[in-house]
């Protein structure tokens, strides 16, 4: 498919965006990094879908369609418009298959850098999976294609992953939402599902999406535009009673959602990698950068009644001045009953899903997630971190734990990162695996396909560290506090990124079943690209 054709196609059903459906921005917020604020509509519109990605194919089971990254102006108001970069001029777009479907999708780079497109929490064979070495040039195409296969059902998404430019292409804009259906789905019909893409966006007074600064290197960014589906506020407008499926995802940079709906229980049906065998109630949830949800609630029989759906504070640490809205609640879905008869409640099934427990590893790994500020004696690093040691005591145990920089790499490029836009204003901290930076050739772990592995993650550091593994998801066995005992997981689930708080340990079994070089990094987006991440070769 030509770029003609694709441009004809992708007019089909295309979104218009507008003041009202997309980004509105109270006048009255304060400016922050010395720019004015802009005057930007108010929310309470009515929640809008996620627009869709077209299917060029006319054959069933097949998805056919291109994504092309590039800049588009998005009106705010009669004056103003935000510049963007979104693929297909879609804000947070939707694919939509199924279990058995294969997905074909040509990325055509319209962007002045390099880009890819990473499947996050997919089961794609290495090739397909959108890593740093596998960039499309500007002006260049690329073709993802892949088969989903069985139990591959669930809310995943896409986004960026080039190298040292993946934090400046996330901060405008673009990602997107691929939800795979299963062959039957097992709630009732009366369930009512609201997909709920979560991200937030800082411009300039002009516009112009607002360069990083030093904090948000440090922190992981974190922009004053809290967006839902595009839309700042919306409102949800349902009967009493009614019972709401909200399947979430977190596609901030450095955001934490620690999520609370007045007046109400929460129930935890699904987490990254699908369904749960059993619901979960919970007072509220944590949903970090590159996690998904699946939330069942029955609304309150109250008619005419409104309930916020919003993120409260959460102290993940922080360097630097602490910005005020930290410590501010941060609605985002005001959810309202009308004036109506009432639902009756639905039954779930006693078994939502099926998460077999993984068998006893047969290799052992220790992860150490730890920051370093050069110069400076009092980090909470080890001595031998500073020196560029210790990895004795960081590697994998058992075979398979290849040392860092052991000789191992195949030339995926270098690391520096030099020349990249963007760069400036990067402060001097290194966040780091096992001690060691991500570079693009070297290879930290080596492994085989289909063999259980259980790697110890220790977070060594101050502030939480969203963990994110390519390539497979993974259980979680038990955590341990900074002064606590181990203690088991309370249920079994499929992640693919799960966060770690200061001086938290968790253990997590896993198994890759496609051989490749699969990337595991924290997924605040500043800190992967500061050197959080590395890789592990898997044969």
């Amino acid at each position: 498919m030509n770029r003609r054709q694709f441009l004809r196609y992708s007019a089909l059903g295309g979104l218009v965006l507008s003041s009202t459906g997309y980004v509105a921005f109270a006048a009255t917020r304060k400016q922050l990094h010395g720019m004015a604020p802009a005057m930007f509509p108010d929310g309470g519109q009515p929640l809008q879908p996620l627009p869709r990605i077209n299917n060029l194919s006319d054959t069933a089971g097949r998805f056919r369609s291109a994504l092309a990254p590039a800049p588009h102006a998005v009106p705010l108001s009669d004056e103003l418009e935000a510049r963007l970069w979104l693929y297909n001029g879609k804000v947070a777009p939707l694919i939509e298959v199924r279990e058995g479907d294969e997905l074909d999708i040509t990325l055509i780079n319209e962007l002045e850098q390099e880009t890819t497109l990473h499947w996050h929490g997919v089961p794609v064979s290495q090739a397909q999976d959108g890593a740093p070495w596998d960039a499309v040039a500007p002006g260049e195409s690329r073709r993802y294609r892949y088969t989903l296969p069985e139990s591959s059902a669930g809310l995943h998404w896409f986004h960026p992953h080039p190298h040292q430019g993946t934090a400046r292409q996330v901060a405008h804009g673009l990602a997107g939402a691929l939800l795979v259906r299963p062959p039957q789905d097992v709630l009732p019909m009366e369930v009512e599902e609201h997909l709920l893409v979560v991200s937030d966006l800082r411009l300039t007074a002009e516009g112009e999406v607002a360069p990083h600064t030093a904090e948000d290197w440090m922190n992981g960014r974190e922009g004053e535009l809290l967006l839902v589906n595009g839309q700042r506020e919306p409102r949800l407008d349902v009967a009493p009673g009614t019972t709401l499926r909200l399947r979430l995802i977190n596609a901030c940079a450095g955001r934490c959602l620690r999520l609370r709906l007045d007046d109400h229980e929460l129930t935890l049906i699904g987490t990254d990698g699908g369904l749960i065998e059993r619901p979960q109630p919970l007072e509220e949830l944590l949903i970090t950068p590159g996690e998904r949800a699946d939330l069942l609630v029955r609304v309150s029989e109250q008619a005419e009644a409104r309930f916020w759906l919003a993120s409260h504070p959460y102290g993940r640490g922080w360097m630097g001045d602490r910005p005020p809205h930290l410590d501010q609640v941060a609605p985002l879905l005001a959810i309202h009953t009308r004036n109506s008869g009432v639902q009756p409640a639905v039954t779930l099934p006693d078994r939502l899903g099926s998460v077999e427990p993984l068998v006893e590893p047969a290799v052992q790994r220790r992860v150490e997630l730890t920051e370093v500020m050069p110069g400076h004696d009092d980090n909470n690093n080890s001595s031998m971190l500073h020196s560029g040691g210790g990895h004795d005591a960081a590697h994998g145990m058992g075979h398979g734990g290849a040392q860092a920089g052991d000789g191992h790499g195949k030339g995926h490029g270098n690391g520096n990162g030099h020349g990249m836009p963007g760069m400036a204003g990067r402060p001097e901290v290194d966040f780091l695996i096992n001690g060691r930076a991500f570079a693009m050739d070297e290879i930290l772990f080596e492994g085989q396909a289909g063999e259980v592995e259980e790697w110890e993650v220790f977070n060594n550091s101050h502030m939480d560290h969203p963990f994110h593994v390519h390539g497979t998801h993974f259980q979680m066995i038990a955590t341990r506090g900074a002064e606590g005992e181990w203690r088991d997981a309370p249920w079994l689930a499929w992640k693919d990124t799960v966060n770690l708080a200061p001086y938290q340990r968790m253990k997590l079994r896993m198994v890759f079943r496609e051989p490749g070089d699969w990337l595991f990094h924290c997924h605040i987006i500043e800190h992967e690209e500061l050197g959080m991440m590395a890789t592990i070769r898997v044969s």
